[in-house]
């Protein structure tokens, strides 16, 4: 997999909802809100009116207006999700999903386990598949999004989620960016949700967390070396703020990152990414060619991934 052509994501849908007002979604308290305004830097969390179904359909149908043939050649839909309790979770939804937009010659996949990273991950095992750079006919559309419809799938201690769909198109000819390179690191003693970890566990993790992911970064960096410009651009997860900001401190990235709208709109589970980079593209339209993207995803489980775009030359 070697080209990034677009990234759809309804956003005339999405609501911006005030935290005030989240508390039977979010299960927030008074105090509650004010941590997550004081520590996070929280205003909002952003909500789709629409069910999972129709809210994936709206994105995927807007990626497929640019393969006006889909119906009739071979291509890959993969659905990047966090958790099953609050996805379609039949065994063959996604099957029919796809077969309702079209898409009867497609494959189908859906990826979970490395929950909120599972999107760069995709792009990091596709990358490999392919030689990150060896010519791919088929198309795929990374597709992502949840519902943050109960405070056990809707609130993590160090942010809020948000229901912002995103669809990915990837590999339908040359596109707007190309892959330049992945990596992917994960930390097996710690493949439990915080919640049901040992509270040895927790501590353990809160230790470690800050440094293990400094260190990933450097190992990505060390990886890029020979693609990676002087002028490169970080785009950083929209979660854990103070993490972060250890992360820009410890580089002296400041100057060098791109924050997506953490305060008003929230962790978008695997979305984060896509989301980020599309705004990017809005805020620097139109984006230089040779612009550098560094993007950086974290989920629980504890994975760390990351991925290196490149803008192309108009075509």
């Amino acid at each position: 997999m070697s080209w990034l052509n677009s990234v759809d994501l309804a956003e005339e849908t999405i609501l911006s909802v005030p935290l005030e007002a989240l508390g039977a979604s979010h299960g927030l308290s008074v105090a509650s809100t004010r941590m997550y305004q004081r520590f996070y830097g929280l205003k909002a969390a952003g909500r789709s009116p629409d069910a999972l179904g129709p809210m994936l359909s709206r994105v995927l149908r807007t990626a497929l207006e640019r393969l006006p043939d889909t119906g009739a050649r071979t291509g890959q839909l993969i659905y990047c999700k966090t958790q099953t309790h609050n996805t379609l979770s039949d065994r063959n939804w996604l099957r029919r999903f796809a077969d309702e937009h079209g898409l009867v010659h497609w494959e189908t996949y859906a990826l979970s386990m490395t929950s909120c990273a599972s999107a760069l991950v995709h792009l990091h095992f596709a990358g490999l598949a392919s030689g990150c750079g060896a010519a791919v006919e088929e198309p795929v559309i990374v597709l992502t999004g949840e519902k943050a419809f109960h405070p056990s799938v809707a609130r993590l201690s160090v942010g809020l989620l948000a229901e912002i769909p995103a669809a990915a198109l990837l590999n339908a000819g040359p596109g707007s960016w190309h892959m330049r390179g992945t990596r992917v690191r994960h930390l097996p003693r710690f493949y439990k949700n915080p919640d049901a970890m040992e509270a040895s566990d927790r501590r353990n993790l809160q230790d470690v967390y800050t440094d293990a992911l400094i260190a990933f970064i450097g190992e990505s960096l060390h990886a890029f070396k020979d693609a990676l410009c002087d002028d490169f651009v970080f785009l950083p997860h929209n979660l854990n703020r103070p993490v972060i900001q250890a992360v820009l401190r410890h580089f002296d990235w400041e100057e060098r990152t791109f924050h997506g709208d953490l305060e008003h709109q929230g962790h978008a589970y695997c979305s984060d990414g896509f989301i980020n980079l599309r705004r990017f593209e809005r805020c620097h339209d139109p984006v230089p060619a040779g612009t550098q993207l560094f993007i950086l995803a974290a989920g629980t489980g504890v994975t760390f991934a990351t991925c290196l775009f490149e803008r192309a030359p108009s075509v």
